[in-house]
């Protein structure tokens, strides 16, 4: 939806690209309801649904509730892929990029649309995110962004930075992470050359959360409490997501995702990191 913090992130991006947005809280499982905003409102270039379960606060939460999470991420995303085929609208919607795991055969190997996914054991979450994929195959209309650890310009506890800023424990993983300001203003462009299937939605290069951390320290006053960086190796070995795709798609150079976090990170603003210390205080 347009309140939560990918949908937000979205809107905000197309506003400030001078694009004229009408958002909607109709429930996914309101098909007449669906139907009837897009008749009454007409999108010119199409709609973005960023609705869903992602979690409350994590996928741990799509494991404990499957069939609700049946209900927003597939049956729901279906039926809005059908009212905008049914009215020539092009279709664009949230998926995941967690569809893989690093192979130590083939160290290096970037992963692309085309791979089907790897995990062994992909739970409630990432099993209905590849049907999801599997079943929008056969519409002419659905662009999927795979979206992966996005990571916003501040501290926002569900971006990537302010999770790590906040946790007292880090693996020392390095995946691909969505970079939001610098990918979402790419988001118009892929409607408007109407792309479809699912595309990788990722910075180029990995982001190893022990360098995150890192920066985080330089930034921080001596009073932040960081967390420690596992020497062991990670539980789930980060996969890096191949963006040949996504520059093909819209045009242009998709930028580094670590130059970028760390950019992100300098620019942190004081108020910001005063309102984490009060955090961690708190918390004792």
């Amino acid at each position: 939806g347009a309140t939560g913090f990918l949908g937000s992130g979205i809107l905000s991006s197309l506003k400030a690209g001078g694009h004229v947005v009408e958002t909607s809280r109709v429930r996914l499982q309101d098909r007449e309801g669906i139907e009837r905003l897009l008749d009454e409102n007409r999108p010119k270039l199409g709609v973005i649904c960023a609705a869903g379960e992602r979690g409350k606060p994590n996928i741990s939460w799509c494991d404990a509730h499957p069939i609700e999470t049946v209900d927003a991420n597939l049956t729901g995303q279906l039926t809005v892929a059908a009212v905008c085929h049914a009215r020539g609208l092009h279709c664009t919607l949230l998926g995941t990029g967690a569809l893989y795991e690093a192979d130590p055969a083939r160290a290096g190997y970037r992963f692309t649309e085309h791979d089907p996914s790897n995990v062994a054991k992909p739970g409630t979450y990432v099993t209905l995110r590849i049907k999801l994929e599997e079943v929008t195959a056969f519409f002419d209309n659905v662009l999927i962004l795979r979206v992966m650890y996005p990571a916003s310009s501040d501290l926002d506890r569900r971006g990537l930075i302010g999770k790590l800023a906040r946790f007292k424990n880090v693996e020392a993983v390095a995946p691909s992470v969505t970079v939001m300001q610098d990918l979402f203003p790419l988001v118009p462009e892929l409607v408007k050359r109407k792309v479809t299937g699912p595309v990788n939605f990722v910075n180029r290069g990995c982001v190893a959360y022990s360098d995150v951390v890192a920066a985080l320290r330089t930034r921080m006053p001596p009073a932040w409490i960081g967390p420690v960086v596992s020497a062991l190796p990670p539980s789930r070995p980060a996969a890096e997501l191949d963006v040949a795709r996504l520059a093909t798609s819209c045009g242009r150079d998709i930028p580094d995702a670590m130059e970028s976090v760390l950019k992100a990170i300098a620019g942190i603003s004081d108020a910001e990191i005063e309102e984490l210390l009060r955090e961690q205080r708190s918390e004792g």
